[in-house]
């Protein structure tokens, strides 16, 4: 292995000790080997720090913010301090099988100049349920995506991308203003400057957990609302795209209405007279 690893992995992490110890498991288990690990813990209060200083492969760093940023800004952080020629991102509360990196670098090596993204499918697992991301539904899902992508097709989940550091330097980092949604925010800028390729294999497993962003109805139609004004120009240059963004609004806020009625419904049902 040479002094500069070629695969970076980075990890954003905040009160997730345990689970952040099978998130390097799994990194432990590649078989690729030419990888750096940087765990980035986001002003935890829980000593997740501790968890990662358990491992003693020298490979792994962590780094650490006085106090909490939030994912987008530890990613960015991680990025900054990563050495890799490819960058990667795992969340602490997935995982990834031992080929997932392997296969990531051979489709970089045999693949044309212009792919910048390399993803795998992902096994989602959500509240006793599992899908796959993206689905079999899905239409193209490699080659030039910033139209799917504009629409909000869900093709890429950040755990699964393997992104060439060149690209990351042409697009721009993960945009620490949003406060959801920096993903498909950053997979839009991505697919302006490279092309994607896919791996089927569904090599990450994506883990929902309680209290994270994507349980928040309101931070997400919020983070559609900046990036629709973000994009706006390709957004109106597609009624296609602008009609699916401007409905997955009001279905959240729709959403939140909904479950807040149900919520107070069930307050005064508890014991009150009707």
């Amino acid at each position: 292995m040479s002094g500069r690893p070629h695969v970076s992995v980075v990890i954003p992490v905040y009160n997730r000790g345990e689970l952040l110890k099978r998130a390097l498991r799994s990194v432990l288990e590649q078989s690729y080997g030419d990888w750096e690990a940087i765990v980035v813990d986001d002003g935890s209060t829980d000593g997740t720090g501790g968890s990662a200083a358990g491992f003693s492969d020298p490979r792994l760093r962590v780094l650490r913010h006085p106090s909490r940023r939030g994912p987008a800004a530890a990613r960015n952080t991680g990025i900054a301090e990563s050495r890799g020629r490819i960058i990667t991102f795992l969340d602490s509360d997935d995982e990834w099988l031992p080929g997932k990196l392997a296969r990531q670098v051979e489709v970089f090596h045999q693949g044309p100049a212009e792919v910048g993204v390399v993803y795998t499918a992902t096994r989602r697992l959500f509240k006793g349920q599992e899908y796959l991301i993206p689905p079999a539904s899905a239409g193209r899902k490699e080659g030039d995506l910033f139209g799917p992508i504009l629409r909000g097709a869900y093709l890429v989940s950040t755990p699964a991308a393997a992104v060439k550091k060149e690209c990351l330097d042409a697009a721009g980092l993960f945009d620490e203003t949003l406060p959801a949604l920096e993903e498909w925010d950053l997979f839009l800028r991505l697919a302006k400057v490279c092309r994607f390729g896919y791996i089927p294999e569904a090599l990450t497993v994506s883990h929902y957990t309680p209290g994270s962003v994507s349980a928040d109805r309101l931070l997400f139609a919020r983070a559609k609302g900046m990036i629709l004004r973000k994009h706006w120009k390709e957004f109106f240059q597609s009624p296609r795209a602008l009609a699916a963004v401007l409905g997955g609004i009001a279905r959240l806020h729709a959403g939140r209405a909904l479950a807040a009625i149900r919520d107070k419904g069930r307050g005064r049902g508890e014991g009150a007279a009707p």
